[in-house]
């Protein structure tokens, strides 16, 4: 259809055909597209990772885990260790830095003072040798430095939601939510598609 951004982009279509090929991502690629054919409407994301993981033959994991759910963090790197993986977990809040020891100003300091430390949890993982490294739970904008400074591929076991216990894509379908967002940000174009 003419909105779609594909009529817009062509040369990046063509040249997206060819980066498939190339051996890192052609091999994500594949291992998504094995997951997906294999078990994508009967297998829980949980269960999704444990065998994009065992598709891409790695053997060593990283998991950044929000304190807040460290329990659940915790139960997962216990399937990751029963699939046979060897797990590098690291809390969000590691080396308990001061927030203003980041940078941030007193006015924008949590309740408990201290900062979550994305930039120390990839590091770690990345001299630890992970293959690929999961997010459970990371902050908005803490999981964009952490998926920043990863050398490792990354992907999400669960994106934090506070107010959706972890499950974003619900305040779209909820009119509750969707007023809420209404009133935050009006009844604008909708965004363009394709």
């Amino acid at each position: 259809p003419e909105y779609c951004q594909a009529q817009k982009f062509p040369e990046i279509i063509e040249e997206s055909k060819r980066q498939y090929l190339e051996p890192d991502t052609g091999k994500l690629h594949l291992a998504a597209a094995k997951v997906l054919k294999r078990g994508g409407y009967d297998w829980s994301r949980v269960q999704q990772c444990i065998e994009f993981a065992r598709e891409l033959g790695v053997k060593k994991v990283g998991l950044a885990v929000c304190v807040g759910l460290i329990r659940e963090g915790r139960e997962f790197a216990r399937f990751l260790d029963r699939a046979g993986f060897q797990v590098i977990s690291i809390a969000c809040m590691i080396g308990g830095l001061k927030a203003q020891e980041t940078g941030i100003p007193d006015e924008w300091v949590n309740p408990l003072g201290i900062s979550c430390n994305p930039i120390a949890q990839a590091e770690i993982m990345n001299r630890e040798g992970t293959e690929l490294n999961f997010i459970y739970g990371l902050c908005v904008g803490h999981d964009t430095i952490f998926i920043m400074r990863s050398k490792a591929p990354v992907t999400y076991i669960v994106a934090k939601d506070m107010v959706t216990g972890n499950n974003p894509g619900a305040v779209l379908l909820s009119p509750y939510h969707r007023m809420k967002l209404v009133a935050a940000y009006g009844k604008g174009k909708a965004a363009e598609g394709g």
